[in-house]
């Protein structure tokens, strides 16, 4: 892209690259003339340059082309390919600017629809009329997208179509495009990304379009960025047909994957934690009517294990975003949590145990609606202060987090502190297992619903397990009695 701009006669370059390695192993084109290299994150840099502007952005096409069919790409988190990101681009340009995007083509129509969906959502949010300020064309594999604040000109339009015609490139969608320019040099049976974009913009409401169509082309945002999940559950009886008769089964292969390793860790994970239950034998001279259930501190401990992977793993996430590189984001997120939470864990004896569980609960159900506000405001701050700010607003909750399990430990004791099997059951290495046990379930869990509903639920989750945490604290001692 550097390289066609400049051959292009582009007076000045701005490259964004967030890859040092990158911009060292091409030096011999970002060390070019009239070109400025900026070794950031593209949405960072957006954020922190709020006072320039661009007559073109180009979102590179970086990754290869992957069949949708096979699932490939769908856990993976995309950042440039959300509403907010397009909205981003889309006010970084001049009056006439135009922003550039290009994707694979796929049959059906899946990355191009999804990016068209993104290109009118973002410009419906800013109260652009979508139908005169898109203009696309494919070529034999690819699909390419122009997008601009305002309508394209008749004479833009004239120059697209001269653009097209002299390259063998198929109009998909221009302002007053007509059925016999869509489908002329790379021809198919049927025009089915003209088809598909017109009937996205000529539904209403547009929820019926999504619901419809065979995979799930809805918009992704920050909260959900996979721009590779395509999958739908109407997909399932066609996956299941397709099994042990394709390589490359419907787009939703990658998905069962998913499913398949949580109902495996749901599996060993109860085995692990029932198991006992099964072996264990009635301790000579004891009475069972006397006896305090076990039952309740597993369910405690299994909740809090869930508890917190699923705050965890959608934090890192979403921090991914906002210090621009994952590694920076894991060190950052679980440096400042594992840090915080030890302190919680010390001080948990002088802490109440029940206080800290309902404070706890509160926080991450409150931090759907704060963080996004601390990340959208100061995305565009240097790395340095966005890290420190990583780690402050994650203290509360660290701090918070690493309570639950030392305070249990020593609410289980109590329990048993009048228990004739007290000194003769491992009570306390079976809470470990159950704790471990239920934080491998967890991580998938979290990805799953990841997938499928977005950060916030999956957060929203966590706090839910961390409430049942403390109900079965709350709940009256003789409930324990068996």
């Amino acid at each position: 892209n550097v390289l066609s701009a400049l051959a292009l006669g582009a007076k000045h370059i701005t490259a964004v690259e967030g890859n040092p390695l990158i911009v060292e192993a091409a030096d011999h084109v970002y060390s070019k003339p009239n070109v400025e290299v900026i070794i950031e994150a593209e949405r960072t840099y957006l954020r922190r340059e709020r006072e320039r502007t661009f007559d073109v952005i180009v979102f590179s096409l970086t990754n290869s082309y992957h069949p949708v069919r096979s699932g490939a790409y769908s856990l993976g988190e995309d950042y440039r390919y959300t509403i907010e990101a397009f909205r981003d681009t889309l006010a970084r340009l001049n009056p006439n600017g135009i922003m550039v995007v290009t994707r694979w083509l796929q049959d059906p129509p899946s990355e191009g629809l999804r990016t068209f969906t993104l290109g009118v959502t973002a410009i419906e949010n800013k109260g652009g009329n979508p139908e005169s300020r898109i203009v696309a064309f494919r070529g034999y594999n690819t699909i390419t997208f122009l997008l601009k604040n305002n309508g394209f000109t008749a004479d833009e339009l004239n120059a697209v179509r001269s653009f097209a015609s002299e390259r063998a490139f198929d109009l998909v969608n221009v302002p007053d495009i007509h059925l016999e320019e869509t489908n002329r040099y790379n021809i198919l049976s049927e025009p089915i990304y003209y088809q598909s974009f017109n009937k996205l913009l000529n539904t209403h409401p547009r929820e019926d379009f999504y619901e419809a169509y065979p995979f799930n082309v809805r918009p992704p945002t920050d909260d959900h960025p996979f721009f590779g999940h395509y999958f739908k559950w109407s997909q399932t009886g066609q996956i299941l047909a397709e099994f042990g008769h394709t390589w490359q089964p419907f787009g939703g292969a990658g998905y069962f994957v998913i499913l398949a390793l949580l109902a495996l860790a749901t599996l060993m994970a109860g085995l692990i934690i029932l198991l006992p239950l099964v072996i264990r034998k009635p301790i000579k001279g004891s009475k069972t009517g006397n006896r305090v259930s076990i039952i309740r501190p597993l369910l405690y401990f299994g909740f809090i294990g869930l508890a917190f992977l699923l705050v965890e793993i959608p934090l890192l996430q979403r921090f991914i975003l906002y210090l621009g590189n994952p590694a920076y984001a894991l060190t950052a997120v679980l440096f400042s949590i594992l840090l915080f939470s030890s302190l919680g864990s010390r001080l948990s004896d002088i802490i109440p145990h029940r206080a800290a569980l309902l404070v706890l609960t509160i926080l991450i159900f409150v931090v759907p609606y704060v963080l996004p506000i601390i990340i959208s405001s100061t995305l565009g701050l240097p790395l340095i202060y966005r890290i420190l700010l990583t780690a402050l607003t994650l203290a509360p909750l660290g701090f918070l987090m690493g309570i639950p399990f030392p305070a249990g430990v020593q609410w289980l004791q109590a329990l048993y502190v009048n228990d004739r099997e007290a000194n003769e059951h491992p009570r306390i290495p079976w809470i470990w297992a159950t704790n471990g046990a239920a934080s491998v379930v967890s991580s998938v869990l979290a990805a799953l619903m990841a997938m499928t509903f977005g950060f916030n639920w999956v957060l929203r989750l966590g706090a839910l397990c961390y409430a049942a945490a403390l109900l079965m604290v709350l709940l009256p001692l003789q409930s324990l009695r068996r």
